[in-house]
């Protein structure tokens, strides 16, 4: 019986390509529209939250062993929406020129929770996104090592899922090189040495150092 030609496969490899094309779409379709909120509600946190995923489709593609890492256009919607949650905090709180009280840094602490919420709200958008977008407003204050400190599960290692570590990372370092009302902007040196400190408490101790190794937050370091 003569064999016929692999044209199933080539197919399938099709169809699974456009359907993740089709993801990416609908991720960043959303993640565009809710940014637009978060800006008319405040400008620093969308300019923040962009400039994370900015970072965040920087250092993806490298790592290995990720399924995500070359879905770039996921996994940046993902990282631009990590803040979505803060949609629903008081402009008062997001804009306060000093440390936070402990009442507002209590409502802080839910803005992970707020960004599950408001992704929620259209489950139509939300069905046609990427699932990574849940995981990474949900997910990136964890801790690694399941302090109290993270919040507001109080997961811990693996349970944690890696694109909400990736986003950890990159968040906690793009925060310590800008400017606050309370304190002066850290070097991008002496942030990853921050980053480096905080590796197997706060993050994840192996993505830390293939991010520090690979040099893939050192662009333009000043010392």
């Amino acid at each position: 019986m003569p064999t016929l030609p692999p044209t199933r496969p080539a197919l399938t490899a099709r169809s699974a390509s456009a359907e993740a094309d089709a993801i990416g779409a609908a991720s960043l379709v959303l993640a565009a529209t809710l940014l637009t909120e978060l800006r008319a509600h405040h400008a620093a946190t969308a300019a923040h939250c962009l400039r994370v995923a900015r970072l965040v489709a920087r250092v993806a593609p490298h790592l290995p062993g990720e399924p995500w890492r070359g879905r770039i256009a996921e996994v940046y919607a993902a990282a631009a929406l990590h803040d979505i949650g803060k949609l629903l905090l008081p402009r008062s709180t997001l804009t306060a020129a000093r440390a936070l009280t402990p009442a507002e840094w209590a409502c802080m602490t839910r803005h992970p929770s707020h960004g599950r919420a408001v992704l929620h709200q259209d489950e139509t958008a939300l069905a046609a996104a990427s699932p990574l977008l849940v995981e990474a407003a949900w997910g990136h204050h964890e801790w690694w090592d399941g302090s109290g400190r993270g919040y507001p599960r109080r997961l811990a290692g693996e349970q944690i899922p890696s694109i909400a570590r990736l986003v950890a990372v990159c968040d906690s370092f793009d925060a310590m090189t800008e400017d606050r009302p309370y304190r002066a902007a850290l070097t991008h040196a002496a942030a990853l040495r921050e980053i480096e400190r905080g590796a197997g408490t706060q993050f994840d101790p192996q993505l830390v150092a293939w991010v520090l190794t690979q040099g893939l937050l050192a662009d333009d370091i000043a010392a």
